[in-house]
């Protein structure tokens, strides 16, 4: 009755998300520490490109009591704003076959929390990519197709053209205050784009971050072999400031902004530093990695299968609650924003608090309030401080007349200073 239950509520989920883009996220509760690397590095968006030897490396943890049924995957193309594509099929895309095992799998070890620890790698003996472009990987129990466990999105580009771009404080609408701009310029001598404001979709994220995303944007000007994108307001972000950082590689010993280490039958607990309202106080350089996550434990060598995983807790010390809801944000909260990562308010300590339960490992986060259903922002609790560095990333699609597909053409990371 349990499992008819559980499939029904995953069906549940799967209609209110068709019409939603695709995103790398845990679906189901017990999908725990998913990541999504490029060759091997955890420290690069998950970008490779259509010819060689690079791959995608897809990893996570399931905590269940009920993991008897072997996991399968299939692989979905995607049109540049990650819904599936409905111009082609699996023969125009895939080299190989769908619909295969995830074989590579290990129970963890030494651990107080049980769990067994999945990998799979693309592009592998059974199947790769034909064309560039978003993909998306669903992974689901192999007698339960219809209910799938998570997804796990990454990009194909085969390149076609150069990026050259360049990241100011010096805004059209402040300077050296509380915003950054990016400006670039696209080159493309050798392809032959005829309406660049039709045939072109260009994205821009900022560390990762989709709450702030900007699409489809417009050339400023349009000129042979050559687009540029300047003084375009939309390309103006908030500048934000460092990431929080904590490390639990140990349960020996406090680890960086790691107040208090406790076992608590039958897990261990951590209490993270409490964090402080930075916004309106003086900018502070830290050398963070833009948001990401990396699993580590001093412990032993194979932190797959034997980092274990903490509860750990979270604060944020203030007088008052804030009008909008307070979220915490970082990869390992997939930059969702789900009630899952929503502090909640205790009055008679004066702080916000969040309990998750994380693996051991390298963490950065920051704490954004919500004012509306889509606008997150850093200016009450981090504060906006234009010396911030940030990593930008542009994506460059390509859909010209006649073809049924958005391939990925180009791509670029810039960092608003160098480390």
């Amino acid at each position: 009755m349990c499992k008819y239950v559980f499939i029904l509520f995953f069906l549940f989920i799967s209609v209110l998300s068709g019409a939603q883009p695709y995103r790398t996220q845990p679906i189901s509760p017990e999908i725990y520490t998913l990541q999504v690397s490029a060759n091997g590095l955890q420290s690069v968006e998950p970008a490779i490109r259509l010819a060689g030897n690079e791959y995608i490396t897809i990893s996570f943890d399931r905590i269940s009591d009920n993991s008897a049924d072997r996991l399968r995957y299939r692989i979905f193309h995607c049109d540049a704003f990650w819904n599936k594509s409905i111009g082609v099929s699996e023969i125009d895309y895939l080299d190989g076959f769908n619909d295969n095992f995830v074989d590579d799998y290990s129970p963890s070890l030494n651990t107080t929390v049980d769990y067994t620890h999945f990998e799979l790698q693309i592009p592998n003996n059974d199947v790769g990519m034909k064309l560039s472009g978003n993909y998306v990987v669903e992974i689901y129990e192999e007698n339960y197709p219809e209910s799938t466990l998570l997804t796990a999105c990454y990009s194909v580009v085969d390149p076609s053209l150069s990026i050259g771009a360049a990241v100011t404080s010096n805004t059209d609408i402040d300077f050296n205050r509380h915003h950054q701009q990016l400006s670039f310029t696209i080159n493309h001598p050798s392809l032959n784009i005829r309406d660049p404001r039709s045939e072109l979709f260009v994205f821009v994220r900022q560390n990762e971050r989709l709450d702030n995303e900007r699409v489809k944007l417009m050339p400023t000007y349009i000129n042979p072999g050559k687009l540029v994108y300047e003084h375009n307001k939309n390309l103006i972000f908030e500048a934000g400031n460092e990431y929080h950082r904590f490390e639990t590689s140990s349960y020996r010993y406090n680890g960086m902004n790691v107040g208090h280490i406790e076992y608590v039958r039958p897990g261990y607990e951590m209490d993270i530093v409490a964090n402080q309202i930075r916004a309106g106080k003086s900018y502070s350089y830290d050398q963070d990695q833009n948001g990401k996550f990396y699993v580590r434990t001093n412990e032993s060598d194979y932190e797959r299968t034997e980092a274990d995983y903490f509860v750990t807790n979270f604060t944020l010390a203030a007088n008052t609650p804030f009008s909008e809801d307070v979220y915490i944000n970082g990869q390992f909260t997939y930059n969702t924003f789900s009630e899952k990562y929503k502090m909640k308010y205790d009055a008679e300590k004066k702080e916000y608090r969040l309990s998750l339960l994380l693996k051991q490992g390298l963490y950065n986060y920051q704490y954004l309030t919500r004012s509306n259903y889509y606008k997150f922002s850093t200016a009450k609790i981090e504060g906006n401080y234009f010396e911030t560095e940030n990593e930008y990333s542009i994506y460059v699609y390509y859909r010209p007349s006649g073809q049924r597909y958005d391939s990925l053409i180009g791509t670029q990371i810039i960092r608003s200073r160098e480390k």
